[in-house]
């Protein structure tokens, strides 16, 4: 404690009500880089397979009935569109992460902690 007091010089006088959400934030935010990463590889294959099949046709279906024509490169096309949707959504999420309640003390009223 003379050295290495764990208020003081650990946690720097943080709520554990804080530091907890704040460690899974951080967490999940590390986690989403891999996601959006391995999401747009996904997406980038998707579009390959749309121009390599641009004029491949096929049937389109609608609640498991024939409908119209459609290519397979127009499927492979509207796959790559939801995954990059998804990219937009979690990259927009994880903008909100980088929001931490750090800062305070213990429910915000600096009991406990040093000048």
């Amino acid at each position: 404690y003379t050295r290495l007091h764990p208020n003081d010089d650990v946690n720097l006088s943080q709520s554990t009500n804080d530091v907890y959400p704040t460690a899974i934030r951080l967490t999940v935010l590390r986690a989403c880089e891999g996601l959006v990463s391995a999401k747009v590889g996904l997406r980038e294959a998707f579009r390959a397979k749309a121009l390599q099949h641009a004029n491949a046709l096929k049937v389109g279906r609608t609640q498991l009935q024939d409908a119209v024509p459609m290519t397979v490169g127009q499927e492979f096309g509207a796959f790559a569109e939801l995954i990059d949707e998804d990219i937009i959504q979690l990259q927009s999420a994880s903008r909100l992460l980088l929001e931490i309640n750090l800062g305070g003390s213990a429910i915000g009223t600096s009991i406990n902690v040093p000048r």
